[in-house]
């Protein structure tokens, strides 16, 4: 069921491979939604988790975690179409901008009307912007109105813009130009924040050049799979003892970073530690085996199917939050925490069932089966 492109899960759905969904993928992505969750509780109303307040302090690398995912379930969900006629390019950008707009644009209107802070004017300028998505390429646009939210939505409109390409072109070179392009990405990805901080320049945590190169690792990596499968060692890799160790070593890295102020809040230079482990853990969780109860749970299936509403649930959250305590008059770090989740998931639910769900099939049944009739037609 993977719903890591926002719209993953409806086409595997759609092509009759719901039943083999990966659950190792869907335990990933839940992991790594509540990890920005906790991360967000931190910085936002300042919520304690023990000893793991460093590593979850440090919780933006899981961006990083999605980009990857992202590129591997639509390489996972595509490999075997033809992205190279137009009929099957616009299916394939219908869907993902149906699967990811309409809620992306509630939330932002909301957003502007309740909490935005900007003029009439400036949201007048800034219009076009939002609306084609391309904040992410004004660096300075991270901490106007919601974009300090929402430039992810930025960032995976450029991958999906590229997609289509990046998958024609992976699908018929080598194992071993794969390698080198992961090699090259990998290299870009882990030398630029040490520019960044040499120089004091401008962050390039929401650039969405180096989210394009997170992202191609991730469909070069699914691409990879059956060669990694065939070798002797996938056995070791694949098991749960790998992704118990690869977690463990993350976690570990990340806080003993953070415990010696290695640039502490320099997110994209702690992909020293985050990248390797992003990687192997994609790979161990897509290829270990899971209980069958897993596959068969609808909790699990309903978590992945709200996450995406859950990222902007939390616009609403902080603020709900520290409303409730304060009318209760009672202020624990256990209360923020829950109080923090619960408020949260209130708000993914109403955004994702009443929102999120409706709109996402009312454009499917106009564009995307209109766009069926109109190819069966022709």
């Amino acid at each position: 069921m993977i719903r890591v492109d926002w719209s993953g899960w409806q086409d595997m759905k759609e092509n009759g491979t719901d039943k083999s969904r990966i659950v190792g993928l869907d335990i990933y992505r839940i992991l790594a939604v509540l990890f920005i969750f906790l991360f967000h509780s931190n910085i936002h109303i300042q919520c304690s988790y023990g000893i793991f307040t460093p590593f979850i302090n440090m919780g933006a690398i899981y961006m990083t975690a999605f980009f990857i995912l992202s590129g591997y379930s639509l390489f996972l969900t595509w490999q075997k179409r033809d992205l190279h006629t137009i009929s099957v390019i616009k299916k394939f950008y219908i869907k993902r901008l149906v699967g990811i707009l309409p809620l992306y644009y509630f939330v932002a209107i909301l957003y502007i009307a309740l909490i935005g802070q900007e003029t009439i004017i400036q949201n007048l300028v800034l219009a076009p912007v939002e609306i084609l998505g391309i904040q992410s390429d004004f660096s300075t646009l991270f901490s106007v109105t919601h974009n300090s939210g929402t430039w992810f939505v930025s960032c995976i409109l450029m991958c999906y813009l590229v997609y289509p390409m990046m998958q024609e072109i992976i699908k018929q070179i080598s194992l071993r130009a794969r390698m080198v392009f992961i090699v090259i990405a990998g290299a870009i990805l882990l030398y630029s924040p040490i520019v960044v901080s040499v120089f004091q320049i401008s962050s390039i945590y929401s650039n969405p050049f180096f989210r394009i190169l997170e992202f191609l690792i991730g469909v070069l990596l699914c691409s990879m799979m059956p060669n990694l499968k065939e070798r002797n060692y996938s056995r070791i890799v694949f098991s749960w003892w790998a992704i118990l160790i690869e977690y463990v070593v993350l976690i570990v890295g990340v806080t003993l970073a953070v415990k010696l102020k290695i640039s502490v809040g320099n997110y994209m230079l702690y992909s020293w530690v985050a990248l390797p482990l992003f990687m192997l853990l994609i790979v161990s969780m897509a290829g270990a085996k899971f209980p069958q109860w897993m596959h068969n749970s609808r909790v699990i299936r309903y978590l992945c199917e709200i996450s995406y509403a859950f990222f902007f649930g939390q616009f609403f959250t902080w603020k709900t939050t520290m409303f409730i305590i304060g009318r209760i008059g009672i202020d624990t770090n256990v209360i923020r925490i829950v109080i923090s989740f619960l408020s949260c998931l209130f708000y993914t639910i109403l955004l994702h069932e009443f929102i999120e769900k409706p709109l996402s099939n009312m454009l499917k049944k106009k564009f995307y089966d209109t766009n069926q009739t109109c190819e069966t037609t022709n």
